[in-house]
């Protein structure tokens, strides 16, 4: 039996990360255990947030898929809330000259603070295996990251709290 399958059969689902020491997992077990909470998470309904005109706002669909097509000098992200709590966030950002850099960051539901951080150059690689990934502790200490993971990005947030749209999403 797979990780993620026990997981799902004790009736844990989402909650399994925090169940289990990410320093005791190895590569294809955090893959394992990792891929259907992020497929879970993804296929709840997200909240649309991008940068305008120097300040955050809640888009509707509509207004996201709009921006979207903008392709330059844009920030967006996909805000996931499971629950009371926000879980997983998708952000991706344009430059003037089209080029993309996108992140995602998977937040514990039970403190809010950053379990995993994913870092690609385009949104579709998110999910490629050449994705740079890193493993938090909850106290925020890194555990685990691929050797091209850069530690020191600005759009990594430790806390769900920190990053900088939180203040725009409906608490």
């Amino acid at each position: 039996m797979t990780s993620s399958r026990f997981f799902r059969a004790l009736g844990l689902g989402l909650v399994a990360p925090s169940l289990v020491p990410a320093a005791a997992l190895t590569t294809t077990a955090k893959s394992q255990v990792g891929d259907p909470i992020q497929d879970a998470v993804m296929a709840l309904h997200p909240i649309h947030v991008a940068y305008q005109t120097g300040t955050w706002a809640v888009l509707s669909d509509a207004d996201f898929a709009v921006a979207e097509k903008t392709g330059a000098s844009i920030v967006l992200a996909d805000v996931y809330k499971q629950g009371a709590n926000y879980a997983w966030v998708d952000a991706h950002s344009f430059d003037a000259s089209g080029k993309q850099r996108a992140t995602q960051l998977c937040f514990r539901q039970s403190n809010g603070t950053l379990e995993r951080a994913r870092q690609a150059t385009t949104v579709p690689s998110l999910a490629a295996a050449s994705a740079q990934q890193a493993y938090f502790a909850s106290d925020g200490t890194l555990i685990q990251k691929t050797a091209l993971f850069e530690e020191n990005d600005p759009q990594l947030a430790k806390k769900i709290t920190t990053l900088p749209f939180y203040s725009v999403l409906s608490q």
